[in-house]
């Protein structure tokens, strides 16, 4: 099986996998919405900055390491006791980090809600820690999963895991419960997880293990942690931290988090592809060098651009509509920088925003993508000191959004000195066109007949499709594949595939 062969039976799970679990995360996030109102939905927002920077404080580069010399360490020993040895020792160092840093954030919850002026956060510092301690433990068990390409069993697993954050959140919601609710919610789900993927991954830590040179991992996960400290700076985290430190009212921090955390979720078959990609091309250039990296790389890209691109056409055409549609008229304020959320979220995303990090490492270019991650936190927190105390929330977005944009470019011009990355982007701009036309097709339809979120997917998903099965966009190559993975979509792959390359 090729390398884009087992990408495809592993991201195929993974989409099947975040289609369900995201049908329940916009669940989640309605009922979150409309519980809490547009207010406390900025304190919530307020209060998740807390454990999400710790979180990264305590990531250590940890995650890194598990995706990428994992993978090496099982081809070189067969019998694991190499990988075992990896896991198991840094298991136990995220645990102990993981305790120190919780007791720390004990001590200084006062002050930064102290600094941000909402002493009416205090109520929540226990339950902030808890949180906190499941969300890094999650973190490192489903990335040890995610190196081993086990995306069935993620894909299960995260699926159980937010159905009963839906159900207990529903519940705690009946309760009045508000903030706490949902908090708590998402604790007991995430402590189910958590139980699941330790029992299923005793034997990745447990038993025999050998002795591991540390040596070279070394200063990848010294970058990676540096890169992840620099990038809070890039998280919409510090620009919630900016916009409560310059008395941005709680309604306009309630709909940036809003927006942001739905333009997120557009994404989300392309959740885990991240890691994938960082096992898989590495693995590839030991093999094959920059020519088998090369091939992959452009057809990831092109994977990842035919996967996201429609749905953030249609998000972007219709985003006054879903808004009001999903949280009530009293979102209706959010659709401008919501569609502006989407629209740079699109852009880094065809740009390569999942690979270019990944390919960067495994060309040894680990200072780029640091310097880059640097200059783009540095860049961004003065663009939103100037921007958000003139423009408020907006300016958050459009710095935020542009300092992305910007370091994807700075990250692929480096990359497209040994890849060769042009191939890619003839497939991403006919998946542009064609996902474009159909759009203003389904606008066309919400002019003249009805303007209704529901009957606009209908116009767009049928006009994409007719689009699909007239340009014929798959090559013969495209429905091998898809024939092999799943014999029964052949007489469907054959309406879309050319016999000439794209």
């Amino acid at each position: 099986m090729s390398s884009f062969q087992r990408l495809i039976s592993n991201v195929s799970w993974s989409v099947f996998g975040k289609i369900c679990t995201q049908v329940l995360l916009f669940g989640i996030s309605v009922v979150v919405t409309r519980s809490l109102g547009k207010e406390d939905l900025g304190l919530y927002a307020a209060l998740l900055v807390i454990p999400n920077f710790v979180c990264l404080l305590n990531s250590m580069g940890i995650e890194t390491l598990v995706n990428k010399h994992l993978p090496e360490l099982n081809a070189i020993d067969a019998s694991g006791n190499l990988g075992r040895c990896l896991i198991k020792r840094l298991l136990i160092f995220r645990l102990i980090t993981a305790a120190i840093l919780c007791a720390s954030l004990y001590l200084v919850f006062p002050y930064y809600i102290e600094f941000i002026n909402k002493q009416e956060l205090f109520q929540y510092r226990i339950i902030t820690l808890i949180y906190f301690l499941v969300l890094t433990t999650n973190s490192f068990l489903s990335t040890l999963f995610m190196t081993q390409l086990r995306y069935k069993l993620i894909s299960i697993t995260e699926t159980a895991s937010v159905a009963v954050n839906l159900i207990l959140l529903s519940l705690f919601v009946t309760m009045g419960l508000g903030i706490i609710g949902v908090l708590y919610a998402y604790v007991f789900s995430a402590a189910i997880n958590i139980l699941v993927y330790a029992w299923l991954s005793r034997t990745h830590y447990t038993g025999k293990a050998e002795t591991l040179d540390w040596g070279e991992m070394k200063p990848l996960a010294l970058t990676s942690y540096g890169m992840s400290l620099f990038s809070f700076g890039l998280m919409t985290q510090s620009d919630v931290l900016l916009m409560n430190f310059f008395q941005v009212s709680n309604a306009d921090v309630g709909f940036y988090h809003l927006a942001t955390s739905i333009a997120a979720m557009l994404a989300f078959v392309l959740t885990g592809i991240g890691p994938l990609a960082l096992s898989m091309l590495s693995e590839i250039h030991a093999r094959e060098s920059v020519a088998g990296l090369s091939k992959l790389w452009c057809q990831i890209l092109g994977l990842a651009a035919f996967l996201t691109t429609p749905i953030y056409i249609f998000v972007f055409f219709n985003a006054e509509q879903l808004l009001v549609f999903l949280f009530g008229e009293t979102y209706a304020g959010a659709k401008i920088i919501f569609a502006l959320c989407v629209f740079f979220s699109w852009v880094q995303t065809v740009l390569g925003w999942n690979l270019t990090s990944s390919t960067l490492f495994i060309l040894h270019q680990r200072k780029t993508v640091l310097s880059s991650t640097i200059e783009g936190s540095v860049i961004n927190i003065l663009l939103n000191l100037i921007l958000i105390p003139t423009y408020g929330v907006t300016g958050a977005v459009f710095s935020t959004g542009l300092v992305m944009v910007y370091m994807v470019l700075r990250q692929l011009y480096v990359v497209q000195k040994e890849v060769q990355i042009g191939p890619a982007f003839p497939v991403i701009i006919k998946c542009f066109f064609f996902s474009l036309t159909a759009g203003f097709i389904a606008k066309g339809g919400a002019w003249l007949v009805l303007d209704h979120i529901v009957f606009n997917a209908v116009v767009y998903l049928i006009a994409f499709t007719v689009l699909l099965a007239w340009i014929k966009p798959f090559t013969q190559e495209h429905r091998i594949l898809i024939s092999e993975k799943i014999p029964s979509l052949d007489p469907i792959a054959k309406w879309f595939s050319h016999a000439d390359a794209l």
